[in-house]
């Protein structure tokens, strides 16, 4: 039974989702669920919603590759089983989605990257890139490296770091429960369709059951709470259920919808607001027309000056001539590295600094005029 009204109203906006696959959604016939969500998935696409992919399930599949029985104990010997079980993950994933011509590209990523300024605006233009050649990225964890997600949070908090990254509309969490439930369904609980307070919701489930909140929902409802401190909100939902993402935005009796407190914060506001800026790039008058007026990056070439001690992926402060400030942004290049190729041409980057990671100084999507 579909619902157009509510649900569709709360979710209409949405034109980039998050999905994060869970690894009981795969411990079952992976093969055939991991089609069935490509086939969902290009449905999402023909109606012009992108789609960013957070998938467990690599030790699960490593576990088959190696024929164990049972899941390995000693942390080296799990991030062993994911390591062998990623290549046939992915595998699972480019083939179900070559189906549908639809190409993928893998991200390993931990969460410490995208605490460190340098590698989230790594991440970022990665990811972008991605999307912008039509590429549906598939994210993991970093098991063969990663501690705290491979045994806590079955990736839901990388999921959860994800739409402040790529601008995301939509948090889908994918599990085999139907969503969240007002009580055990052994007793009748029914799940809950509509979150409007997800602090009130985890301080009334950790006061009633608390093993139940640690085992099963912890990692869930703080992954919704970090969404929505972007104002994303979070939909809960069985990864079994046949068609689940194609009918997310109208079927009210799929899920758990967890909405936030506050409306989106964008991230233009995240780079102006938020952020402390760690240094002062003065630019030439022409480099301030072509930011402000031609929606354009930030060349070296514009470059007149920098002050202070930043690192690639701080923020600083864009000056104009006589010193005043015109916009702020997340800078690609060092200031060490800023003072070599400033007023060149990217030709020149290579010989100046040993390679030639960014054209742009600051991008235009990095870039937030005052």
């Amino acid at each position: 039974m579909k619902n157009n009204n509510a649900r569709r109203q709360l979710l209409g906006n949405v034109r980039r989702a998050v999905v994060k696959v869970g690894a009981s959604v795969l411990a079952d016939l992976p093969v055939a669920r991991i089609r069935a969500l490509a086939a969902d998935l290009a449905g999402l696409r023909e109606g012009g919603i992108e789609v960013v992919i957070v998938t467990s399930g690599a030790i699960g599949m490593g576990m088959s590759r190696l024929d164990l029985k049972r899941r390995p104990r000693q942390l080296p010997l799990l991030q062993a089983a994911a390591a062998v079980g990623q290549v046939a993950l992915m595998q699972n994933y480019a083939d179900a989605l070559a189906a549908h011509r639809i190409p993928t590209g893998q991200v390993m990523l931990t969460r410490e990257d995208l605490q460190n300024p340098a590698r989230f605006l790594r991440a970022r233009h990665t990811l972008m890139g991605l999307l912008d050649y039509g590429v549906v990225p598939i994210v993991n964890e970093n098991d063969s490296v990663a501690v705290e997600e491979i045994s806590e949070s079955d990736n839901d908090l990388l999921a959860a770091e994800l739409p402040r990254l790529v601008e995301a509309d939509l948090l889908t969490l994918l599990t085999a429960a139907e969503g969240i439930y007002a009580a055990s369904p052994r007793r009748g609980g029914q799940v809950v369709p509509l979150v409007r307070d997800i602090d009130d919701l985890a301080r009334r489930l950790d006061g009633g059951s608390r093993r139940r909140l640690r085992q099963s929902l912890s990692s869930k409802i703080r992954a919704a709470q970090l969404a929505a401190t972007w104002g994303v909100p979070t939909l809960v939902a069985s990864g079994i259920r046949p068609g689940v993402l194609g009918n997310i935005l109208d079927d009210e009796t799929i899920g758990t919808l967890l909405l936030p407190s506050r409306l989106r914060r964008s991230r233009k506001r995240w780079i102006a607001e938020d952020l402390q800026p760690r240094g002062a790039i003065t630019v030439s008058e022409d480099a301030k027309r072509s930011l402000l007026d031609g929606n354009r990056s930030l060349q070296a070439a514009g470059v007149q000056s920098s002050e202070g001690s930043y690192q690639a992926g701080d923020a600083v402060r864009l000056l104009d001539g006589e010193g005043g400030e015109f916009a702020r942004g997340l800078v690609a290049y060092s200031a060490e590295e800023l003072q070599r190729i400033k007023g060149k041409e990217p030709g020149d980057f290579e010989k100046l600094l040993g390679s030639r990671n960014y054209e742009e100084v600051v991008r235009r999507d990095d870039c937030v005029p005052l």
